[in-house]
C-alpha cells in the first residue's frame, strides 16, 4: 500500500483516533524520519519543532498509533526498541544481531510464506511488520 500524502490530521480521522497535537506532532516526525527511532530520538526530534511532550506522553501516542496500524514497534536488540512509520503498509525487515544492520525483507516472500502457513496449519498469520533476526553472510561485524 503506498504511503499516504495525508495531513496527519486526516491520518488521524481516517483511523478513528482522535487529531490531538501530540498525535499529529508525533506523526509528523515519525513521517520524517523515514526509518527506526527510539523515544528519546521521537522526543529530540519534536523538541526541534518546538513541540515539548513528556516521555509517557509519547509512549501513549506511539501506542496509540500501533494499535491502528499506523506506527510498528520492534525490540532490535534487549532494551532497544524502535518505533517507525509504515502506515498500514507492509514493512518487513531482516536484523542482523552481530552488527546490528537492518535489510529490508521483500513482501512477496513474506506472502509466500504466510500462504504456506494457512494451507499447512490452517492458520491466519496477520503480519504488517515481521522482524526476523539472524546473521547476515557478509556482516561486517561477525569474525570470519
Amino acid at each position: 500500500m503506498p504511503e499516504s500524502k495525508d495531513s496527519a490530521t486526516e491520518t488521524l480521522r481516517g483511523s478513528g483516533l482522535r487529531a490531538t497535537p501530540a498525535r499529529r506532532a508525533i506523526i509528523d516526525v515519525l513521517r520524517s524520519a523515514h526509518g527506526h527511532m527510539t523515544v528519546p530520538e521521537v522526543i529530540d526530534a519534536l523538541a526541534t519543532t518546538g513541540a515539548k511532550f513528556d516521555q509517557s506522553t509519547v509512549y501513549r501516542v506511539l501506542n496509540d498509533l500501533g494499535g491502528v496500524g499506523l506506527v510498528a514497534e520492534s525490540r532490535l536488540s534487549p532494551g532497544d526498541t524502535v518505533f517507525e512509520w509504515i502506515s498500514r503498509s507492509n514493512h518487513h525487515h531482516l536484523q542482523c544481531t552481530s552488527c546490528g544492520r537492518t535489510l529490508p525483507l521483500n513482501d512477496e516472500l513474506v506472502k509466500e510464506f504466510i500462504a504456506k502457513v494457512h494451507t499447512r496449519h490452517g492458520f491466519h498469520v496477520n503480519a504488517t511488520h515481521l522482524v526476523l533476526s539472524g546473521i547476515e553472510h557478509e556482516c561486517p561485524g561477525s569474525a570470519k
